[in-house]
């Protein structure tokens, strides 16, 4: 485990929610983290491995701000450690894989089975299971180096999260796959095909799908 994890931790989810003040990071007095790429990586990788039992302490509201402020770039730089040639590939793709943990052991286990783009009602958290993979930018790593690599297991992390048998899960992976959809990559639709012959659906998450597979959901 990295030395400045719990730091980290402190860091990205001990803060205040409140619906009438921006979030704390937009403050102009707000604490910075310092680190290189290769550390924020590994921090990274960390929180969303162990996210099911090292981020019980906080409430749903903080996940959903902590979260939103480590993957949206207008909120931080984080993310961009993952398309980093500085970090090492094999430690972005690590990363990269751990994603799954965050949905599997805390989004499954904390969010309500609605759907975002229904704008069901649920945990604060839904709102960031539903939008990560459109937030994070990580379907867009094709013109960088190593950009197959990181392209083909985030691709691989959406098809496992389309196995966990939970609607608002399952409809974050498809809102995923559909920007990579949208961009004509044969795999995704290859993915969304055999989830659609394979799986159970609603009449709700199926025309939802059906949408993701063309591209053509918000």
């Amino acid at each position: 485990m990295n030395s400045r994890y719990e730091e980290w931790l402190k860091h990205v989810f001990d803060h205040v929610v409140t619906e009438k003040l921006p979030e704390w990071y937009w403050d102009e007095s707000a604490p910075t983290f310092e680190a290189s790429q290769s550390e924020i990586t590994e921090l990274l990788s960390e929180t969303f491995l162990r996210a099911g039992k090292d981020l019980i302490k906080y409430t749903d509201a903080q996940l959903n701000q902590g979260i939103w402020y480590v993957v949206s770039p207008p909120c931080s730089d984080f993310i961009h450690a993952l398309k980093s040639p500085e970090v090492p590939l094999a430690k972005r793709l690590e990363a990269i894989g751990n994603i799954f943990n965050l949905y599997s052991d805390c989004f499954a286990k904390r969010c309500a089975e609605t759907l975002g783009h229904l704008s069901g009602e649920g945990s604060p958290l839904n709102l960031c299971c539903y939008m990560f993979w459109d937030i994070s930018y990580l379907d867009y790593a094709k013109d960088i180096p190593d950009g197959k690599q990181m392209e083909e297991a985030a691709l691989n992390v959406l098809q496992k999260i389309l196995t966990i048998e939970h609607r608002a899960c399952r409809e974050g992976a498809l809102h995923g796959l559909s920007g990579y959809a949208l961009a004509g990559n044969k795999k995704a639709h290859q993915i969304i095909d055999q989830f659609l012959s394979n799986t159970k659906l609603d009449d709700q998450l199926l025309a939802y799908a059906r949408n993701a597979r063309e591209g053509n959901v918000l």
